[in-house]
């Protein structure tokens, strides 16, 4: 997802208006947080940014929860330019949470792309 950013535009958004980013998150989730999960997803605004105007493209892995699940919280990081995406990759390579699902097994990876409302 990462290298995909960085290498390929799209088009008639603005950068410099957060027309383009990438969003990391990880941690556990659920009505019982069941689950945890691991999540990078791209962001497009195409024009106002109402919600029929952003577009996420998603990849998601989904974790069952054990004892053994990760404490390290839920948490959110993103990446609002192409120029940061080196910045970016590293952040994610050195964060707990990768670390924890490259050693696990996912019980369900989804890929998604839908409007964000």
């Amino acid at each position: 997802m990462t290298t995909f950013y960085a290498h390929h535009r799209v088009i008639d958004v603005d950068l410099d208006r957060d027309g383009d980013m990438l969003l990391f998150q990880w941690g556990t989730y659920g009505d019982n947080q069941q689950e945890f999960v691991f999540d990078i997803t791209r962001q497009v605004i195409t024009d106002d940014g109402d919600d029929d105007t952003i577009l996420q493209l998603s990849l998601t892995l989904h974790y069952p929860t054990t004892s053994a699940s990760p404490g390290f919280g839920t948490g959110s990081q993103w990446c609002s330019h192409p120029e940061q995406t080196e910045h970016f990759q590293s952040l994610i390579a050195q964060h707990p949470a990768t670390s924890y699902v490259l050693a696990a097994h996912p019980h369900r990876t989804e890929l998604t792309f839908d409007h964000a409302g």
